[in-house]
């Protein structure tokens, strides 16, 4: 099913259609910008997470130095617990990033410490222990809580080894988390940004922000992955605070500290240039819309609307008989007043012809009527002084004067058709007089044309004459019911119209056909290629006429008998 659209809807639709491409364009670079952005902000958290580990990498290259230092020391190898506490106080003293320095022996006691516990302790089972006497180097261990303080750090350590080079014990000491997340909290973090350092098991050791919440547990599950990986990378993730961050991550495995380190950027906050910038193109680009379509729609209502309104209101008034009117537009103030100053010229030289027109057929009628006339007087003195032919010549003059009658309604007309009923009431009105019930008519509008209108006037004449004579009018009780119905056979449509008489004599059957019967059954037949059948019932005269109006006139001239029924319908 074809789509109407008005003159103004696709004004409307080309605007959409020429905007497309400009909101293309639009979308393109914001996509692209997006892409551009998000692969740069991937790269920031990486640099990020790498810079943190370099510096980790350096706090914990500092603290072996003091370790090994100390370890080399001859009241370390000793055992010499007082000089050893002197010494060990000095050097905690001057790294203030430390927890206390222990000195364990090859049997787990602590041999050495500048807080000396009033009860021995055994650490031969710490991890840090072994691994330390097991590899001989120094050791990176993990998140521990210290037996003796209490105090939680990320504990390292290196062998102590007498003047031969042999492991006689272990010293340890462990990185003092308060200090490390005072110096997360001093770094200059970005808005919405996330720090997280853990050890190799995946405890959390520092944070920021948050690092209360967060200080001594363990990473979910789900970035487990991240820590026990061998090389740094970027990815999307949803933190622990229910934030969105892009993080770059170094596993222990890639860095020489032996610790995990992710630095995170907020997306809300990495995207926010992008996404005022994409808020304001949108709010231009809807403006930049919503002006165009109101900019098409004021043309579209001016220039197109109003104008086309116009030539439709003129030729619709022209339709309706008023002639004078005309659009009024100039051509050269656009294509479509072109068109309407066409339009004036055409209804101007139409006017001119209709005049000339309707001036030939003033003169026809007037012709026709002279000519009727001098039929009339020459059958006057043709039939002068014959009395037995008074009565042909005054059947002659009726039928001359229905004849006459049938032409000033085609002349009121213009010759373009004449209406049924009219035709019907000028044939019955000099038989009934005022007194209308007497005369029943009932049927559609039907317009007939021209030579049906007179071959319908004749029949009509003839019954109203015989109806005076003999039938319904020559009677004061006797009535006339006029009908007619326009029917529907295939592609043809037909006028049936039925005369009825009653209240007159009893019909007695004529001994031979007159004229007026022979001028209605054989008229209809011959002129209109129709049938006409005149029944002579007891009760009264019955005439049934049956005409195809396509024959007579192509053009349309009445409704359908769907639309006759629907007002014979509402009528009754």
């Amino acid at each position: 099913m074809a789509i109407r659209l008005s003159l103004q809807a696709r004004l409307l639709l080309l605007t959409a259609l020429a905007l497309t491409p400009a909101l293309a364009i639009l979308v393109y670079n914001e996509v692209s910008l997006r892409s551009a952005r998000e692969a740069e902000v991937h790269e920031l958290a990486l640099r990020f997470g790498q810079l943190a580990a370099q510096e980790l990498e350096g706090i914990v290259g500092g603290v072996e130095s003091v370790l090994r230092t100390a370890a080399r020391a001859p009241v370390t190898r000793s055992f010499d617990t007082e000089p050893c506490r002197s010494f060990l106080s000095d050097v905690q003293a001057q790294s203030p990033n430390l927890t206390t320095l222990t000195v364990i022996d090859l049997e787990g006691r602590v041999r050495c410490r500048h807080d000396m516990p009033t009860s021995a302790s055994l650490l031969a089972d710490r991890p840090y222990f072994k691994n330390a006497i097991a590899t001989g180097g120094f050791v990176v261990g993990e998140y521990t809580v210290s037996r003796i303080s209490g105090q939680a750090g990320l504990v390292m350590a290196t062998p102590i080894k007498d003047e031969t080079g042999t492991i006689v014990g272990v010293l340890a000491t462990g990185l003092d988390l308060a200090w490390l997340g005072q110096r997360l909290r001093g770094r200059d973090l970005i808005r919405g940004g996330a720090l997280t350092i853990a050890d190799r098991s995946g405890i959390i050791i520092a944070r920021e922000p948050q690092s209360e919440q967060f200080v001594g547990s363990r990473i979910p599950d789900m970035f487990m992955p991240l820590v026990q990986g061998k090389n740094s990378g970027s990815r999307e993730v949803l933190s622990q605070d229910g934030t969105r961050r892009i993080i770059g991550y170094v596993p222990p495995a890639a860095n020489t500290a032996g610790v995990y380190v992710s630095a995170g950027l907020s997306e809300n906050e990495a995207f926010a240039p992008i996404d005022r910038a994409a808020r304001r193109g949108a709010a231009l680009a809807v403006t930049g819309a919503l002006l165009a379509f109101l900019v098409a729609w004021l043309l579209g209502r001016n220039m197109l609307g109003r104008p086309v309104q116009r030539l439709v209101g003129t030729i619709s008034a022209w339709r309706a008989g008023d002639q004078t009117i005309r659009t009024g537009m100039n051509a050269r103030q656009g294509e479509l007043e072109t068109v309407g100053a066409a339009i004036d010229r055409f209804m101007d030289e139409l006017s001119q012809r209709q005049e000339r027109q309707q001036l030939l057929i003033n003169e026809l009628n007037h012709r026709v009527k002279n000519t009727l006339a001098t039929v009339q007087s020459i059958a006057l003195h043709t039939f002068r002084g014959d009395n037995s032919a008074a009565s042909s010549r005054a059947t002659f003059e009726s039928r001359l004067m229905a004849l006459s009658k049938a032409q000033e309604v085609l002349t009121r007309e213009n010759w373009e058709g004449a209406d049924l009923e009219e035709i019907v009431r000028e044939a019955v009105e000099p038989h009934c007089g005022d007194d209308r019930a007497r005369v029943e008519v009932k049927g559609p509008k039907v317009t007939l044309p021209p030579r049906m209108a007179l071959s319908l006037a004749m029949a009509l004449h003839e019954l109203c004459t015989n109806a005076a004579k003999y039938g319904g009018f020559s009677t004061r009780r006797g009535s006339v019911f006029v009908e007619w119905l326009l029917v529907v056979e295939g592609d043809e449509q037909r006028l049936r119209l039925s005369w009825r008489e009653s209240g007159g004599p009893a019909v007695v059957p004529p001994n031979r056909r007159g004229f007026g019967s022979r001028l209605i059954e054989q008229g209809m037949a011959r002129e209109l290629n129709g049938e006409a059948r005149v029944d002579y019932a007891p009760g009264g005269v019955v005439c049934t006429i049956d005409v195809p109006l396509a024959e007579a006139s192509s053009r349309p001239l009445a409704p359908t008998v769907d639309e006759d029924s629907e007002r014979q319908r509402q009528r009754g």
